[in-house]
């Protein structure tokens, strides 16, 4: 979760909170829900069984989520991977129950999201799994035509992640509280939010939208509900014809309650936004390209090592059909003799029967 303007340290205090935490944080005011047969936790490790953020499977191998849970800035700026042994959980369940999880061999992220940028309007990232999660087609994703309608509507939709659940505030604090209270969801939560047209905030907030948020998708949810620390690169869905839709990557907003982490909570729900999908068509292209070598790579190399075993096989049988002994009958005369030998021949004066 990333909040914009004033809030750099606390924001860099965040990110080594989540960064070294084997705890998971969900929605406020959220509830369980498992119908987003999509939803993923990210984990520290194949084998933890504690959320360190969300993701969404666009596909069998390929995990979308916020670029603030996949990477890092040293202290020149530059981006860094962070959590080496990151892994990703089984979609939609119950993270304590999943066993392990498959692990990431690459990241991509969005080549302008950057450290310090405020306010972020990049913050995206997409993981690239060492073997299928589940089987898995990818997903329909938000277009600019289906946005317009969408929007034009404020259609419902649903924020989806593993995150804090509870208030971290306690009596008469002032935000942001303390961080130690955080209690972890094991299970995936969601709200419910509006998609709406910027025009829309001043009514809803009491202030305009600032205008480089203004051609972001826009979304709102009232008061203290709200996505929370862990919630980053969960999923912001809608479902048409019965399919789930991918609108976009959270993470990203200004003036939410964020279950009392935010510092300039605006006291109406503030404003979430975030890039809609279609604008990171290529990095998704550059993630199926490389999926796609990765298979043939396997697919290569598991017919490699078949064929190998089949000569290997063979050459094993032949080599036993070589040393295998037979039994002949020698006769001279009313004497019989039976030789057993790889070669059998017959001894001098004897004739094989």
């Amino acid at each position: 979760m990333r909040w914009t303007k004033g809030t750099a340290t606390f924001i860099f205090a965040m990110l080594c909170l989540l960064l070294y935490s084997n705890t998971s944080y969900a929605s406020y005011e959220s509830a369980p829900d498992y119908s987003n047969g999509r939803i993923v936790p990210l984990m520290s490790s194949p084998n933890d069984l504690n959320s360190n953020g969300s993701g969404f499977l666009y596909s069998s191998r390929i995990v979308f989520t916020s670029g603030h849970t996949a990477f890092s800035f040293n202290s020149n700026g530059e981006r860094q991977e962070f959590r080496p042994n990151l892994a990703v959980g089984k979609p939609n369940a119950n993270i304590k129950t999943i066993g392990s999880g498959v692990r990431v061999i690459k990241r991509i992220s969005a080549p302008k999201y950057l450290g310090n940028d405020s306010p972020d309007l990049h913050d995206f990232a997409i993981l690239i799994l060492e073997s299928d999660l589940i089987p898995a087609e990818p997903v329909q994703l938000l277009t600019p035509e289906i946005e317009q309608i969408l929007v034009e509507k404020r259609a419902e939709v649903k924020i989806h992640g593993y995150g804090n659940t509870v208030d971290v505030c306690g009596s008469g604090e002032s935000l942001p509280c303390k961080t130690n209270r955080f209690k972890a969801s094991d299970v995936p939560r969601s709200i419910t939010a509006t998609l709406r047209p910027a025009a829309d905030f001043p009514t809803l907030v009491g202030y305009q939208v600032p205008k480089r948020l203004s051609e972001q998708l826009l979304f709102f949810t009232p008061g203290k509900s709200s996505m929370c620390g862990g919630d980053s690169g969960g999923s912001l869905t809608t479902t048409i014809n019965g399919n789930i839709m991918y609108l976009a990557n959270i993470g990203t907003a200004d003036r939410i309650y964020a279950c009392g982490q935010s510092p300039s909570f605006d006291g109406k729900g503030g404003i979430n936004y975030s890039q809609p999908i279609y604008r990171y068509l290529d990095l998704i292209k550059e993630a199926e390209t490389f999926v796609a070598t990765q298979i043939a790579l396997e697919k290569a190399e598991a017919k490699a090592a078949a064929e190998l075993k089949a000569k290997q096989e063979a050459e094993a049988k032949a080599a036993v059909a070589v040393k295998k002994k037979t039994t002949i009958t020698c006769v001279k005369g009313e004497q019989i003799k039976k030789i057993t030998a790889v070669k059998p021949v017959c001894p001098k004066g004897y004739k094989k029967k």
